[in-house]
């Protein structure tokens, strides 16, 4: 959780920086875009950290006696998970129901209440200030080649120590789950890792020592995502699991694409069947040719 509020302080200082430093657009508004159900001490801090950057006169009407006008609110979202994409996110902070649009126009060109706009992750933000601090030899000598930097996972499952981490890109996954996670629970093995939300997937154990970053959690059949890491043990139900996560997507798709809208009910059903050993083969046959579709 400190490593979300002190991110929070430096996108504040990041929001400001970039205001000032295009002068052709000279923006004077910035909007930080939360989920409340999930992070509700993040919001609280967030607030904190406004107000002190205002007494600081780092915010507010002319900044350090300038004619620079800039705030920074809060929009708080109602936890829909296809919010997640940037349109439909867009379309959340201006008091619209949350659905994607397709592009172009990109928001660059054409975004929140049709002017150019910049949107990104507040963790994406939060790298900028130590990059120009330090230099940009500094953050690619950390990670990979082609995934530098740092990145913030949330522990979760069956660990001993879940919480939110700091590791370096091209981590080992063993070392985060056991180094620093500690492992799963006495008497327990492990079973897989998932990452990457919903529509991420499965890492088994037989990929333990696989190299975290971009390229290689793809190459498994995964992605990073938003940085949840999901840990199962060998008392964990794979299908269990998988009929959870779908019952997710079901219940979170916006509904404009029949492929999710009508897909996940079907595999949904069809994984139900499964659970309750009420599946045929013909119906596991078809929740093959469904999911590779």
């Amino acid at each position: 959780m400190h490593l979300w509020i002190a991110a929070y302080s430096k996108a504040i200082h990041i929001a400001c920086w970039k205001a000032w430093l295009l002068p052709h657009i000279r923006w004077s508004q910035s909007r930080i875009y939360i989920c409340p159900r999930r992070i509700p001490t993040c919001i609280e801090r967030l607030k904190t950290a406004i107000k002190h950057a205002e007494r600081l006169g780092l915010l507010g009407n002319r900044i350090f006696e300038s004619q620079f006008n800039f705030r920074i609110d809060i929009r708080i979202g109602a936890g829909a998970f296809v919010c997640g994409e940037e349109t439909a996110l867009m379309r959340s902070v201006m008091g619209r129901r949350g659905r994607p649009k397709v592009r172009p126009p990109y928001p660059s060109e054409k975004g929140l209440w049709d002017k150019p706009t910049l949107i990104n992750n507040v963790e994406t933000y939060a790298n900028i200030a130590p990059i120009l601090i330090h230099g940009s030899a500094w953050f690619t000598g950390i990670g990979t080649q082609k995934s530098p930097g740092t990145k913030v996972f949330a522990l979760a499952g069956k660990i001993n120590r879940n919480g939110l981490v700091e590791v370096p890109m091209g981590i080992p996954l063993r070392k985060i789950i056991f180094d620093i996670g500690g492992g799963t629970p006495e008497g327990t093995e492990f079973k897989a890792a998932q990452t990457g939300g919903p529509s991420g997937g499965c890492i088994p154990k037989e990929h333990l020592d696989l190299s975290v970053d971009y390229e290689s959690l793809q190459s498994v059949g995964s992605i990073m995502g938003s940085g949840g890491m999901i840990i199962m043990d060998n008392t964990s139900d794979m299908v269990d699991i998988a009929k959870y996560f779908m019952d997710f997507c079901m219940d979170e798709s916006c509904g404009k694409c029949i492929p999710c809208r009508v897909g996940t009910k079907h595999i949904y059903m069809l994984l139900d069947k499964i659970v309750n050993r009420m599946a045929t083969e013909e119906e596991f046959e078809l929740l093959k040719e469904l999911v590779l579709w």
